[in-house]
This record gives structure tokens, C-alpha cells and sequence, in this order.
């Protein structure tokens, strides 16, 4: 029988979270496993769209590039997540290209496998159809705060976003952000440049929000952030 990590991420999965457990048992068992170096492509954007992956192991980013090259970092993604699911709804290209931000092994499910449980299961393909509803509705609320949040309040989102994600206690109410971030990085997720990003961690380390360590981020005041976060 497959790990259950698998069985956990793919029920998370909007994708498969339909499934009942014993098929999402079945799914995870024909997973193969996959291992990248740190800054190893995972996939291209426009690459073909073959496999899902879950991140077993590690940390990646999902990045947008622009015909001139520059990077817009859509999230950042951790062990139990999954990625590359939409390609492998109409076969198209990758939508975003997926950078290994440390050594990351993952399990992958074929997109063949996928069309074959789909075929066979009505539950499969009722649970896509809501998952896929909830997906519209999580892309809305993001236009939504590029839109209306002021880049101070969508940066006081992300970092809580990020820490809620991926941070560690390190205190009384202080929580690390355990990935390293460039400026560049943070500047990507919110729509911002790397100048603007700058200018707002300096305003939030100088009133004693946060503190920063080679390229980590420390909370330090997560109230302080929360109430900077408003349309």
C-alpha cells in the first residue's frame, strides 16, 4: 500500500479530493518517485503537461517569466503539496515553471493514469468539478487583493501567508519563515518591485514587526502585521 503522505496530499488535492479514500489508495500506489538538486527545474512553463507531482520532500517555487526574463514568484510550495495538476486536465503546456529551492524529491501520478480513474469513477469526476469551483474562487480572491490591497497590506499577507505555511516557532509568539527569500522573490508574489519590497521590510524591521536573517524573515509582531492587512 502506498505512504499514506500520498493518500493525505492527494485527498488535499483539488484534483482528487473527491475520491473516495480506497481509490486515492490506488492512485497513490502507482506514484513514482523523483529527486531534483536545489535549483533544479522541476518543469518549464510551456513544457508539456505529463504528470502531477507531491512534494515528499523539500521546497520549490512556482515561477511566471516574462518574454524579457524577469521572474514573478507566484508561491512556494512544501512537503505535502502538490503542483502540476492543471496540465494534466487538457493536456496542455505548464502553465508556470517549478524551481527545486533545496534538494526535493517527489511522488508522480501520469496523466494516463488519471484520464483512466476519471473514465471509471463518477465520484472522481464530481469531486473535480467542485474542487475546480473552489479553485475559480481562490483565484478570484487573488486578483482581488493585487486590485485592492496597497502593496504595504498585500505584503503583511504574504508574510503571514508565508508563515503560516512554512514558519517554525522560534519564541514567545515569534515564528520564523523557515524557507530563504530574496527580495526579488517577495517582490514577485505581491506585484511589487524589489526597491518597493526593500523599503517596506526596512519600515517593518525599524518599528520592530519583523527581523531578517540571511535572507530569512523572523515575525516578530504578527498582530502588528494583521492589522496593516485591510482594503
Amino acid at each position: 500500500m502506498a505512504p499514506r503522505p500520498e493518500v493525505e496530499a492527494l485527498s488535499r488535492s483539488f484534483v482528487l479530493s473527491g475520491l473516495p479514500r480506497g481509490e486515492l489508495e490506488q492512485v497513490a500506489a502507482l506514484m513514482r518517485p523523483r529527486a531534483y538538486r536545489r535549483g533544479e527545474v522541476v518543469f518549464h512553463q510551456r513544457d508539456p503537461g505529463e504528470a502531477l507531482h507531491v512534494v515528499r520532500q523539500g521546497r520549490v517555487k512556482i515561477v511566471l517569466l516574462s518574454e524579457s526574463g524577469e521572474e514573478a514568484v507566484l508561491g512556494i510550495l512544501g512537503p505535502g503539496d502538490v503542483f502540476g495538476e492543471m496540465a494534466l486536465l487538457d493536456g496542455g503546456p505548464r502553465s508556470a515553471t517549478i524551481v527545486a529551492l533545496e534538494p526535493v524529491e517527489t511522488a508522480t501520478l501520469r496523466r494516463d493514469d488519471l484520464l483512466r480513474l476519471l473514465r471509471r469513477s463518477p465520484a472522481a469526476v464530481d469531486g473535480l468539478l467542485a474542487a475546480l469551483a473552489r479553485k475559480i474562487r481562490q483565484a478570484r480572491e487573488e486578483v482581488g487583493d493585487l486590485m485592492f490591497l496597497g502593496q504595504q497590506a498585500h505584503l503583511a499577507k504574504k508574510l503571514l501567508e508565508l508563515a503560516e505555511a512554512h514558519g517554525r516557532p522560534v519564541g514567545d509568539r515569534r515564528v520564523e519563515i523557515g524557507i530563504p527569500l530574496t527580495q526579488e522573490e517577495l517582490a514577485g508574489m505581491i506585484g511589487a518591485t524589489r526597491t518597493r519590497v526593500n523599503t517596506l521590510l526596512g519600515l517593518y524591521e525599524a518599528r520592530g514587526i519583523i527581523a531578517t536573517r540571511r535572507r530569512r524573515i523572523v515575525i516578530l509582531k504578527p498582530e502588528a502585521l494583521q492589522g496593516r492587512i485591510a482594503p
